[in-house]
């Protein structure tokens, strides 16, 4: 899957854009202080990207098309086309309510931290997925991780108008929620970047193996929906318990992989 332009000035552009908003990023993180500042979630910001960008190297080093894993170059700007992809990530999630600067960064909102961990996982996984397979360029590439990623914000986007929780996260500072938004992210990230993995063969086939793979997604909604409403907190009850909502994100990308697992790649 090379890249559309002989040239590569349409890669290359994404690569100067990525490192431009990717320096921006990493100067917010270690500029911005706080009177407390919560060192575990700084270094989490400052390694996380990192480990998603190792992860999509490895993806296309060992299962991209033939001829991008053979040359280092394409391999260097696909990654960088990840990089610019994280970004955009983050900047949806800021639109959906939640923004890294603002309340990790400056407010030190303890559940916000989760929810972009979440974010970035999940964006990681729908761009890995969509650099897996043959295809015949970086069209190929750019549509299917536009498709997964369109559907993993607009689950989220469902999700978080069922029980506001962008307003639990940022006003209530309910860090149990967080987490276990987080984790649902992830892991339904991790579905829809299966369901885009594999060779390519029209647009009409990969949408409709798209829905038979990732209608799964919608039981993970639902399963959400009903974990939610039993968890949303009551006068008596403020907040639910961190270690069941690690449990339950946890529990989440673990169904999601087994899910992967079982149904393999196209």
């Amino acid at each position: 899957m090379k890249p559309i332009s002989a040239d590569g000035s349409f890669p290359l552009f994404g690569a100067v854009v990525s490192l431009v908003l990717w320096y921006r990023f990493y100067k917010a993180v270690f500029q911005v202080h706080s009177f407390r500042p919560n060192k575990t979630h700084r270094a989490l910001l400052v390694l996380l990207p990192g480990l998603c960008m190792l992860f999509i190297v490895v993806v296309l080093w060992n299962r991209s098309s033939p001829d991008v894993r053979s040359d280092a170059e394409w391999i260097a700007l696909y990654a960088a086309g990840g990089a610019a992809w994280l970004q955009l990530g983050l900047y949806l999630l800021c639109v959906l309510g939640i923004a890294v600067r603002e309340d990790v960064l400056e407010r030190q909102n303890p559940a916000a931290p989760w929810v972009v961990y979440g974010t970035l996982t999940g964006t990681a996984l729908c761009y890995a997925g969509a650099n897996v397979g043959n295809g015949p360029g970086a069209e190929v590439v750019v549509f299917c991780a536009a498709l997964s990623t369109l559907f993993l914000f607009g689950f989220w986007f469902c999700f978080e108008r069922l029980f506001r929780l962008a307003d639990r996260v940022t006003i209530d500072r309910d860090e149990s929620a967080g987490m276990r938004t987080g984790g649902w992210i992830s892991s339904i990230g991790l579905i829809f970047g299966g369901a885009v993995a594999g060779d390519w063969k029209s647009v009409q086939a990969t949408v409709c193996d798209f829905i038979q793979y990732a209608w799964v997604a919608l039981l993970f909604l639902l399963v959400a929906f009903l974990i939610e409403r039993a968890l949303k907190p009551s006068q008596e009850q403020q907040r639910s318990p961190r270690t069941a909502s690690a449990a339950i994100a946890v529990a989440y990308f673990v169904a999601a992989a087994t899910y992967v697992y079982w149904r393999g790649l196209r």
